[in-house]
């Protein structure tokens, strides 16, 4: 087992909220609903699985609502639009065995984290379905200030060696979801997305068993070249469109820069009724 499979494995954590509980793995075997062996579906090896307290950060509902993260709620009617992403995509992910979805932009502003956030929660709420979710915009990292966690250190600590794995990793107080926190990197972001530690961490984010789909939140892809060289690491690409705002031009630009990623689809964002 790699170092980094163990720190995700410290990373999970089961709050035993009431509406909850937390499945064994579907990976790609499709694992059923309940796993057998137990008569509420809860494994005794996950149940007694937490993570450190240090790196679980109750949730704050009033700052997710503030920061537009409804997918976590339960009486927000605007959800309904989450979950029906939530199943196209998990259709399309399992379809093709596929694991890493990056998202991402043409421009800033157009809500491609805020989509990333509350996609990943989404997924999260679904009972056979564990999710990573990266921030991977190493300029401006926004992930932590959505959910509200308030990391030291974060992913560029990591690529540069001064920093562990299981310090970067947060659950946001919400089961079957783990945030890998993001900080800024300066000037050359895509010089770590492409070194030796960033190429060993994907390899061993598809090898580790306790994530069902780990979700990369790219920069926009008009701000440089950090989305383009790493889109195509990931199985799917999602984009994301801000109605009235994301030109014809920047959308064709983008998918032309996108053309050796696999792009599942566009999200058209703060669409006006």
């Amino acid at each position: 087992m790699s170092r980094i499979e163990e720190a995700i494995k410290k990373a999970q954590a089961d709050r035993h909220d009431p509406g909850y509980s937390l499945t064994g793995s579907a990976r790609r075997q499709h694992a059923p609903l309940i796993p057998s062996g137990s008569p509420d579906g809860v494994p005794s090896e996950v149940r007694e699985r937490t993570m450190p307290q240090r790196h679980v950060v109750p949730v704050d509902n009033e700052h997710l609502r503030e920061h537009r993260v409804i997918a976590a709620s339960e009486h927000d009617e605007r959800v309904g639009v989450y979950r029906q992403l939530r199943t196209r995509v998990l259709q399309i992910m399992r379809d093709n065995r596929w694991e890493t979805l990056a998202i991402t932009s043409a421009h800033e502003g157009a809500g491609k984290t805020l989509t990333s956030s509350n996609l990943a929660i989404s997924l999260s709420k679904d009972l056979n379905t564990s999710v990573l979710l990266v921030d991977l915009d190493l300029k401006k990292p926004t992930v932590h200030k959505v959910l509200n966690l308030k990391p030291s250190k974060g992913l560029v600590d990591f690529l540069e060696n001064t920093a562990e794995l299981d310090e970067i990793l947060f659950n946001p107080g919400l089961p079957r979801l783990t945030v890998l926190a993001g900080r800024s990197a300066g000037k050359y972001s895509s010089e770590l997305l492409a070194s030796p530690k960033m190429k060993e961490l994907m390899r061993d984010l598809c090898r580790q068993d306790e994530t069902n789909i780990t979700i990369f939140d790219l920069p926009p892809l008009l701000r440089n070249d950090d989305a383009i060289m790493f889109a195509p690491y990931a199985d799917a690409t999602l984009l994301v469109i801000e109605d009235g705002v994301t030109t014809e031009n920047q959308l064709r630009q983008s998918l032309h820069l996108l053309h050796t990623s696999n792009v599942i689809g566009t999200i058209l964002n703060k669409a006006r009724s």
